[in-house]
């Protein structure tokens, strides 16, 4: 049994169709402390730490790093949805995205999915993992069995308590969710 936290990285300084890899903004690091307030009394000591190369997942993490005297791991299974990098594609892209089956986009979407679950499914000890919204709703979709891409609305800097006990997948607890889906 593997218990994994999944931290939705706090709110990035540049909209999705404006900057591919923006820090977080002044509340994204507030969001990014109070994560590290409300993983400090739960994680064990001995937890890995990993996050997304993306900026604003690293910067999100680096306060409970930081907290542990532990380096953050970056690990490219936990990045973002491939996307166009293009920034006047990026939006209509997206919102597509959003409205869609995982099953209808593709072939290298399902790749992605893929090496997520691998790499949780890998996690042996403890991890807190700092990641993407479409990262927490694939495993939101793993669990449900539901085909929809929007599973959820994890809310910037919000903590989902994943557990992994062989190949059962559930929630021990879902973190703040979003009124509606803000790009």
């Amino acid at each position: 049994m593997t218990d994994i936290w999944l931290v939705r990285h706090g709110e990035a300084s540049a909209g999705f169709g404006e900057d591919t890899d923006p820090g977080l903004s002044p509340l994204g690091h507030d969001q990014a402390q109070a994560a590290a307030r409300l993983l400090a009394p739960v994680v064990p000591e001995d937890a890995t730490l990993l996050t997304s190369p993306k900026r604003r997942a690293r910067e999100t993490g680096d306060p409970f790093a930081a907290s542990r005297e532990q380096d953050l791991e970056v690990h490219p299974c936990f990045i973002e949805l491939p996307s166009p990098g293009d920034l006047a594609q990026r939006q209509t892209w997206i919102q597509h995205v959003l409205k869609a089956s995982w099953r209808d986009l593709p072939p290298q979407v399902a790749t992605w999915q893929g090496d997520i679950f691998k790499a949780l499914q890998a996690c042996t000890t403890p991890a807190v993992i700092f990641t993407h919204f479409l990262v927490i709703n694939s495993v939101a979709s793993k669990i449900s069995g539901d085909d929809a891409v929007v599973q959820c609305l994890p809310d910037n800097g919000s903590v989902h308590h994943l557990r992994i006990n062989g190949s059962e997948w559930y929630w021990v607890s879902r973190g703040q969710m979003l009124e509606s889906i803000v790009n």
